[in-house]
């Protein structure tokens, strides 16, 4: 072979040496940044993880806490609302049986006003006197004299 050659065949073997080297050493690189990666992964899942699945369960318990305070204002909108009606029917009720008595006092009332007002006007009034009658005087022109026959 050439002396070339073999020089060629040197720096060859010179490059792939310290590509070997390259690769080596970026491999080791890669190996301690894969370790620390694993440090970061587990720190997550000590520290972080743990306040995720915290999060999660108080979203969780708000959301039910919310539908049981959804179901509760319903209920107390229907109790409401019932007892408004059995409020306005006891207040009907009550308003027949009180105005029965007293629609009766007014017509009483009304009744006793119009006696007494009729004896008010009775007492006080003088009584209308007949004047008697006056004799009939006739003139001697209107007398029936003289028709009667005698």
């Amino acid at each position: 072979m050439n002396d070339w050659g073999i020089f060629f065949l040197g720096v060859m073997a010179l490059c792939a040496v310290v590509q070997c080297a390259f690769v080596v050493i970026m491999a080791l690189g890669l190996k301690k940044s894969g370790e620390r990666v694993n440090d970061l992964y587990l720190r997550f899942d000590r520290d972080v993880k743990p306040a995720i699945d915290d999060l999660r369960q108080g979203a969780a318990n708000l959301r039910a806490i919310t539908e049981s305070g959804r179901e509760q204002a319903l209920r107390i909108e229907s109790l409401l609302t019932t007892t408004l009606g059995n409020l306005e029917t006891s207040i009907e009720s009550v308003r027949a049986l009180v105005m029965k008595p007293v629609a009766s006092l007014t017509d009483l009332s009304a009744l006793w006003g119009g006696l007494r007002r009729g004896l008010d006007t009775y007492r006080t009034s003088a009584p209308k006197r007949r004047s008697p009658p006056s004799p009939v005087r006739r003139s001697a022109e209107d007398s029936d004299e003289h028709l009667f026959i005698g």
